[in-house]
């Protein structure tokens, strides 16, 4: 049981890329990539992608460097291959700095008042997908994050910044719908 990265070799956007999976769990992964301050709206259905810095950062961090066929058969060994489960985020509503937060679904209300996140001081962004919602609140390095916060798939990036990630499934909201 490990999280697995393969070579960068996947070009796009300038940048080399790698994927990031576990062959134990999807928890195990998101949980790693987490503390590498990967977002969890980065999940690509069964990955991340990782470019070449942030792969040299998964396996200082302890992922195992293997190859793309390797990595592809443990994958499927587990049960874990699904090239079909990656969502389709929808841009559905954004909040700039020192703007309140507004008409946030109930369970993601409840979620970032029991973070105790400031999200004025964040750039907000509301997305949807076909079973989900998630608010990404991306915050400046200098933000005092609480425990409580930390504790919401947050994540301290590269530059030193903060995202914070408040999920839940629609099923979860008044009649199935996200608005």
């Amino acid at each position: 049981m490990a999280v697995l990265v393969d070579e960068a070799r996947w070009a796009w956007r300038g940048h080399q890329w790698a994927h990031l999976v576990s062959d134990h769990s999807y928890e195990e992964l998101h949980e790693f990539a987490q503390a590498l301050g990967k977002r969890r709206l980065g999940f690509q259905g069964d990955h991340y992608d990782v470019h070449t810095v942030d792969r040299d950062r998964t396996l200082e961090a302890g992922a195992l460097a293997i190859g793309s066929r390797e990595l592809v058969v443990r994958l499927r060994q587990t049960g874990l291959r699904d090239r079909h489960n990656k969502p389709t985020w929808q841009q559905e509503a954004e909040w700039l700095p020192g703007v309140e937060v507004t008409r946030v679904p109930p369970g993601l209300a409840g979620a970032l008042e029991a973070s105790r996140v400031d999200a004025r001081a964040a750039h907000a962004v509301l997305l949807g997908d076909a079973t989900q919602v998630a608010l990404l609140l991306d915050m400046p390095a200098d933000t005092d994050i609480t425990h409580e916060a930390r504790s919401f798939a947050t994540g301290r990036r590269a530059d030193g910044s903060w995202s914070v990630e408040l999920f839940i499934e629609k099923s979860g909201l008044r009649g199935g719908q996200g608005r």
